[in-house]
């Protein structure tokens, strides 16, 4: 696989105010791809003083991806969610005591979404390379663009999520020392061009974690993806220690996006692994 720098396209808006100010005509529908129990003594860190009280117990969460629609410029994933094999086999056909167990409906499958709704790929934007976010790309198309964050295929485990990125021919990395940085959520990559949808390095969850924000006609709407997996670290202003790859860094990335939505009151905000009833028209 040959790994490529993602060409970034600069954008002389350097603040959130006048990026609120410029709509585009874009849209975001979220799709559930399966479900994991998490603890939520992973979900919340139960080491912070705010959670010394947390219970130990399991509850089951959806796995979700994220299709954007631009009038212009295209459809596109952001995160691929779960493949097929995920309704054949919980472990998605890998073996041993760390692989994660996934549950998944018929007509989960993220290929399943797209072939209903007719969509034609033209790339997939991932917040981060483990099984639940990335693992659908397996039957996605190979002839699109596929970006993640420089450094995350780095730290990349096959031997524990799966080696969904055989066959894939190319990979485009976001340098994001060579993006905006826009307060206070920090580096910035507009994606599209047009200030329609941005990726944020939210750094914590994984080293090159990115958050997504969906800049429409009716108000921005934030993904956290994995920077919160729940509304309740929203509430708490606690993050996850779960799966995560620098607890403290992810505590710090919790902190700055509490810091944005409340400076921006207008923005609705998505966790990671929560799933609306409805489709979302921006």
């Amino acid at each position: 696989m040959i790994i490529r720098p993602y060409t970034l396209n600069k954008n002389r808006i350097v603040d959130w105010d006048a990026i609120f100010l410029k709509p585009r005509p874009i849209t975001l529908q979220s799709f559930k791809t399966g479900t994991v129990i998490l603890n939520r003594k992973g979900t919340l860190n139960p080491h912070h003083p705010r959670t010394r009280d947390i219970k130990n117990e399991k509850f089951e969460v959806p796995i979700m991806a994220y299709w954007v629609h631009h009038e212009e410029k295209g459809d596109y994933l952001l995160d691929a969610g779960l493949d097929v094999s995920y309704y054949l086999d919980p472990l998605g056909g890998l073996e041993g005591s760390e692989v994660d167990e996934f549950n998944q409906d018929k007509n989960e499958n993220i290929a399943y979404h797209l072939e209903s709704n007719g969509i034609i790929l033209k790339g997939v934007f991932l917040s981060h390379l483990h099984a639940d976010h990335a693992a659908g790309q397996r039957e996605l198309p190979r002839d699109i663009k596929y970006v993640a964050a420089m450094g995350e295929h780095e730290n990349y485990h096959p031997e524990i999520y799966g080696d969904f990125l055989k066959g894939l021919r190319t990979l485009q990395e976001i340098d994001f020392t060579e993006a905006e940085e826009i307060k206070p959520l920090g580096p910035s990559a507009d994606l599209l061009g047009d200030g329609s949808l941005w990726a944020i390095l939210t750094p914590g969850h994984s080293p090159g974690h990115i958050s997504f924000l969906v800049n429409g006609l009716d108000g921005p709407i934030l993904l956290t993806i994995d920077a919160c997996f729940i509304q309740e670290n929203l509430e708490v202003g606690v993050a996850p220690v779960d799966y995560t790859w620098n607890v403290e860094m992810a505590q710090e990335t919790l902190e700055k996006i509490i810091e944005f939505l409340k400076d921006y009151p207008q923005v609705r905000v998505l966790c990671g692994h929560e799933c609306p009833q409805v489709k979302n028209h921006l």
